[in-house]
């Protein structure tokens, strides 16, 4: 299970406190002892900060509780993971501590900072467990909480140039490209993440100090890895190869622009996942291939037509490579 260090708790508990609700209530209910409330060094279980947004939701009838409680963030509210941040020399050094050091905060999440191509950078979210209203809560938060304490040490203005969101579209949107500065905000999407200039990654930090980052850096290193993604990269690979398949078109790169990254960081996150494009591909196809021939027999056109091949010459030279590559399984089916 994973866990989240109280210092999220206390923040977020003083902002809803702050808008009107009965902080011991709100403790209470969250199934937080009151012991937890003082002391820095304590790790609750990732489930009562879900918890808690769900409540602060209810009891304000706020749908938007997130991203007000994110715009009002303020360093270094989270301790040493904030130190880290803010006094790097540039907003692409400080933005690039939030993956390696994400562990001093919570286990349950995992920040990665990739450059796509020349021009854009994109800052991804994932959840390790979680579920529901909860858990859109608090990627939501976890996004614009980010952004916000950027914004809060740099001189030039900072909006993503896309924004990717995992949860289904609000009823309006209003507050979310306030919050964000655009309006390109994909719902639905199969990432959590933000896209931005690579040009605003060379923004220097007003609250950069050398000195302190030194001292600081011993603390860092001495942190846990930040946790492990094993399957989460798969699982969407797998959601888009298949309604690529749906398509007709499974090539890599509309499969990469559907999960917003490059070709290559699909392949290297594949890579870490113990896995290629290759044998995901081979999966999916599987998949479909059982799925459509579950009624009855299907022609080999038609075979080849509904798994993304030209024809079924195409299809049948597959089926001898799969043979090879030990996919004996599906080469049966083909064959």
């Amino acid at each position: 299970m994973g866990t989240d260090q109280v210092l999220l708790h206390r923040f977020v508990i003083s902002q809803l406190t702050a808008a009107g609700l009965d902080r011991e209530r709100l403790i209470r209910e969250t199934g937080l002892p009151e012991w937890t409330m003082a002391g820095d060094d304590v790790h609750l279980p990732s489930q009562t900060f879900s918890r808690l947004w769900e409540l602060g939701e209810h009891a304000l009838g706020d749908p938007n509780v997130s991203l007000n409680v994110a715009r009002r963030y303020q360093l270094p509210s989270l301790g040493l993971y904030d130190y880290l941040f803010s006094t790097a020399p540039t907003l692409g050094a400080g933005l690039a501590t939030c993956g390696p050091y994400v562990t001093a905060v919570t286990t349950n999440h995992r920040f990665d900072l990739v450059a796509e191509n020349e021009g854009e950078v994109t800052l991804y979210l994932d959840m390790i467990k979680g579920e529901g209203r909860g858990r859109d809560l608090t990627q939501l938060w976890g996004l614009a909480a980010v952004l916000s304490r950027a914004r809060r040490v740099v001189r030039e203005p900072v909006a993503p140039l896309r924004v990717s969101l995992r949860q289904q579209a609000p009823t309006t949107t209003g507050a979310f490209v306030e919050v964000f500065g655009t309006t390109a905000i994909e719902f639905g999407a199969p990432v959590d993440a933000m896209v931005f200039r690579a040009s605003d990654m060379e923004l220097p930090l007003t609250t950069s100090d050398p000195v302190l980052a030194a001292v600081l850096r011993p603390l860092a290193e001495a942190l846990p890895p930040p946790p492990p993604l094993s399957s989460a990269w798969p699982s969407r690979v797998a959601a888009a190869l298949a309604e690529a398949l749906e398509t007709g078109d499974v090539s890599l790169d509309r499969v990469a622009r559907r999960l917003a990254t490059s070709p290559r960081t699909l392949q290297r996150r594949l890579m870490e996942a113990g896995t290629t494009w290759r044998q995901e591909l081979d999966r999916a196809r599987t998949a479909r291939l059982d799925k459509v021939t579950a009624g009855g027999p299907v022609s080999r056109s038609r075979q080849a037509e509904l798994l993304g091949y030209s024809d079924a010459g195409s299809m049948r030279r597959a089926a001898r490579r799969w043979s090879v590559t030990a996919h004996g399984r599906l080469s049966a089916r083909l064959d």
